[in-house]
């Protein structure tokens, strides 16, 4: 799924992707990480369509319509699972759990609320390239990637437990984030992320500007 959203070049027709998602077990939708996970699961799908709906039709069209139907009730679907995903980073205080599962468990509910924003900037990507405003980035998502820097500074203190997760969520932030002083500190931490797992400066801010260009739908 993740590899989908970052490269043109893991294409799948939609049926199998309604197979592969239809494939995560149920008892993966009781837990938020997997609310959100499947949010996201099914963006590749949605990113292939739509682009492919914006080259046979002119906004607005009953066929585009339809689809910022779809991203709007993934949006809807993935606002309350950010704010239980942080309520439950904010209410941890590790006495429930073994000392030495303490810090392994809050660095993962830490990743897993950036994961969660990360999602809603994505889809607010996909949406803008629907309706036209590519180039607008929403507040929405300026807020969600302000919090993702926030929780990747905080997280520095883990690494490189979750760092893979963390790397994805700050590309994700990148695509959010509202002016060029935000996206500089973000690419800082992608250097600094992507040294704890050995991915090169160049691995990790070279295709920035091209994987948001994918989100909102503008041709590469």
């Amino acid at each position: 799924v993740f590899e989908a959203l970052l490269t043109d070049n893991i294409h799948l027709p939609s049926r199998d992707w309604k197979i592969l998602n239809g494939g995560i077990p149920d008892s993966y939708h009781k837990y938020l990480d997997g609310q959100w996970f499947t949010c996201i699961a099914n963006v590749p799908d949605l990113i292939q369509r739509s682009k492919a709906a914006l080259i046979l039709h002119e906004p607005p069209s009953l066929h585009l319509l339809s689809l910022e139907l779809e991203v709007r009730a993934l949006l809807e679907d993935i606002k309350p699972i950010i704010t239980k995903t942080r309520d439950r980073l904010d209410s941890f205080d590790g006495t429930s759990v073994p000392a030495v599962l303490s810090n392994h468990l809050q660095a993962h509910y830490f990743r897993s609320l950036a994961m969660a924003l990360g999602v809603g900037i994505v889809l607010n990507c996909v949406l803008s390239g629907l309706e036209g405003t590519s180039t607008a980035i929403c507040e929405e998502s300026v807020l969600w990637s302000e919090e993702i820097v926030q929780l990747a500074e905080i997280c520095t203190i883990y690494r490189p437990l979750g760092s893979m997760a963390m790397l994805i969520a700050l590309r994700m932030a990148w695509s959010g984030a509202g002016c060029a002083e935000a996206k500089e500190r973000i690419q800082s931490l992608l250097v600094e992320y992507g040294a704890c797992v050995g991915f090169t400066e160049e691995t990790e801010c070279g295709s920035l500007g091209q994987t948001q260009r994918r989100w909102t739908l503008q041709q590469l």
